[in-house]
C-alpha cells in the first residue's frame, strides 16, 4: 500500500500540471485579447476626448468669461446698493436738517409775529386784528399750513410798517385821563409814535401797552388776538395837546408841526408819576415824623451854632494887654489886665477856667446834632423794615400780586431810609465842621492866654496901659 501512494500522487501531479499549462495559455490569450480591446477602447476614448476637448475648452473659457462678467455685474450691483443705502441715509439726514430749519424758521416767525403785535399800541391792534385772526384760522397742525399763516402775518406787519412810516390816520377811541372817560376821535400813526385827537378837543400821546411776562411768552391765537386793551391817552401838556389837535385837523396839503417824544411816552409817564415832597413824606408812614422832628431840630441847632461860632474872629496880630479884641478873646484880655497878683500860676488857672466856660458855651447843643446824625439812619432803616414786612404780608395774603404793587410797596418802604440819610448826612457834616471850629477857637484862646500871662510877667504894672488897635 505504501509504494502505491507515491506513484498515485505523482500521477495526479502530472495530470494537474498538464491541465494547468493549458489553462494558463488560455488565460494569457484571453488577457491579450482583453488588453488589445482595452487599448482599442482607450484609443477610441482618447480620440473622442481629443474631439471633445476643444469644444469643452471653448465652453469652459466662455463660461469663465461669463462668470467674470457676472462677478463684475455683482460687484457693480453691490456698489450700487451700498451707494443707494448711503444716499438714503444722507437724504434722510438732509430731510431732518431741512425739517429742523423749517421748525426754527417757524419759531422765528411766531416770535416775530408775537412781538410785533405786543409792541403795537391797542389802537393798531384793533386795526389789524381781523386779518391776523383770518391768517391764524388757516393754520392747521401741519408745518406747511402754519408757515403759510405766519408768513401772511409777517406780510401784514411789513404792510403796516410801510403805512406807518409815511403816516396813517384812522378812527378809533381812547380813554382820556384823569376822569377815565372814553372818547371817539382819530389816531395818527407816524413811525413808532401814535397820536390821538378826540372829537371833544382832547389830544395827546397814546400810552404804550405794558405786556406781562406770561403774556409775552404766549402764542398767538384767535382768542388772544381778539382780546385788546383799550387805548389810553397820556397826560399831555396843553401846548403839546394843542399842536397834536391842530395837526390832525389840518388838510393834507398843509405843513403840520408835531411834537416829538424820543422816550416813546416814558418821559410823560415819569413826569406824571413825580411826587411832591409832601406826597412823598406821606408815603413814609409813622416813622417819617420822628425823622422830620430830628431834622428840624438839627437844622435849627446847626444854624444857631453856626451864627454863634463862625462869626468869632481870632486876633489878627500878636496879643497885647492894651489891645482891643472881640468875643472871648476880649474877655481873656480884660481878665489878664485886671489881675493884680504876683502869682501868675493863679492867672493861668483863671484864664483856663474862662476858656472852659467859653468852650462849654460854644459846644452846648452840638451833641444833639451828633445824635441826629446817628439816629436818623436807624429810624429810616426801621421804617424800611416795617414797610418790607407789609410787602411780604401782601405776598403771603395774595397768591400772585402784581409787580407794580410790589414795586410801589418797596418804594414806599425805602422813603424813610431816604429821608433818614438826607437828615443824617448834613447833620454829620455840620457837627464835624462846628466841632472842628470850636476846637480851633479853644486852641487859639489857649495860645492867646499863654501869651497874655507871659506879657503880664514881663511888663511892669504902670506900662500896661497903652492904647491898641482892634484886630
Amino acid at each position: 500500500m505504501k509504494p502505491f501512494l507515491p506513484s498515485l500522487l505523482l500521477s495526479l501531479a502530472v495530470l494537474a500540471g498538464g491541465a494547468s499549462g493549458q489553462t494558463i495559455q488560455q488565460a494569457k490569450a484571453s488577457a491579450e485579447q482583453d488588453l488589445r480591446s482595452a487599448i482599442r477602447e482607450l484609443g477610441q476614448l482618447r480620440a473622442k476626448i481629443e474631439g471633445e476637448k476643444i469644444p469643452l475648452a471653448k465652453k469652459v473659457a466662455e463660461l469663465e468669461r461669463e462668470a467674470a462678467g457676472k462677478r463684475r455685474e455683482l460687484d457693480r450691483k453691490l456698489r450700487l446698493r451700498d451707494n443707494r443705502d448711503a444716499s438714503l441715509i444722507q437724504l434722510k439726514e438732509e430731510v431732518r436738517e431741512n425739517e429742523s430749519q423749517l421748525d426754527q424758521s417757524l419759531r422765528l416767525l411766531q416770535d416775530y409775529a408775537r412781538s410785533w403785535r405786543q409792541s403795537s399800541p391797542p389802537a393798531e391792534q384793533e386795526l389789524w386784528k381781523t386779518p391776523i385772526a383770518d391768517a391764524l384760522k388757516k393754520a392747521g397742525k401741519g408745518r406747511a399750513s402754519r408757515l403759510g399763516a405766519y408768513l401772511q402775518i409777517t406780510s401784514l406787519s411789513t404792510q403796516a410798517i410801510r403805512q406807518y412810516s409815511g403816516g396813517m390816520i384812522f378812527p378809533g377811541n381812547a380813554i382820556i385821563p384823569p376822569e377815565g372817560s372814553r372818547e371817539d376821535g382819530h389816531f395818527l400813526a407816524l413811525g413808532p409814535v401814535l397820536f390821538f385827537a378826540g372829537e371833544n378837543g382832547k389830544a395827546g400821546f397814546v400810552e404804550r401797552t405794558i405786556i406781562g411776562a406770561s403774556e409775552a411768552q404766549a402764542d398767538l391765537t384767535v382768542e388772544s388776538v381778539a382780546r385788546i386793551e383799550p387805548s389810553r391817552l397820556l397826560p399831555t401838556p396843553e401846548d403839546t395837546a394843542g399842536l397834536i389837535s391842530l395837526a390832525l385837523q389840518a388838510d393834507y396839503a398843509e405843513v403840520i408841526t408835531l411834537p416829538l417824544d424820543p422816550s416813546m411816552g416814558k418821559a410823560l409817564i415819569m413826569e406824571g408819576g413825580e411826587l411832591t415832597p409832601l406826597e412823598e413824606l406821606e408815603k413814609g408812614g409813622i416813622w417819617i415824623y420822628p425823622i422830620i422832628f430830628f431834622a428840624g431840630l438839627s437844622l435849627l441847632i446847626a444854624l444857631f451854632k453856626t451864627q454863634q461860632i463862625v462869626f468869632i474872629s481870632t486876633p489878627g496880630k500878636a496879643p497885647s494887654l492894651s489891645g482891643r479884641y472881640r468875643g472871648p478873646f476880649e474877655v481873656l484880655r480884660k481878665t489878664a489886665q485886671a489881675y493884680k497878683g504876683k502869682q501868675y500860676e493863679i492867672l493861668e488857672e483863671i484864664l483856663y477856667e474862662t476858656i472852659i466856660d467859653v468852650q462849654v458855651k460854644l459846644e452846648k447843643a452840638l451833641p444833639l446834632v451828633a445824635v441826629t446824625a446817628a439816629t436818623a439812619p436807624l429810624l429810616g432803616l426801621l421804617g424800611t423794615v416795617t414797610g418790607m414786612i407789609d410787602v411780604f404780608r401782601q405776598i403771603t395774603n395774595f397768591a400772585n400780586p402784581e409787580n407794580s404793587e410790589l414795586a410801589r410797596g418797596i418804594s414806599e418802604a425805602l422813603v424813610t431810609t431816604k429821608f433818614g440819610l438826607i437828615t443824617a448826612i448834613p447833620s454829620l457834616i455840620a457837627h464835624a465842621l462846628l466841632s472842628r471850629r470850636v476846637q480851633g477857637l479853644v486852641s487859639a484862646m489857649e495860645s492867646f492866654s499863654a501869651r497874655l500871662v507871659h506879657l503880664k510877667k514881663n511888663q511892669p504894672e504902670e506900662d500896661e496901659e497903652e492904647d491898641g488897635s482892634d484886630s
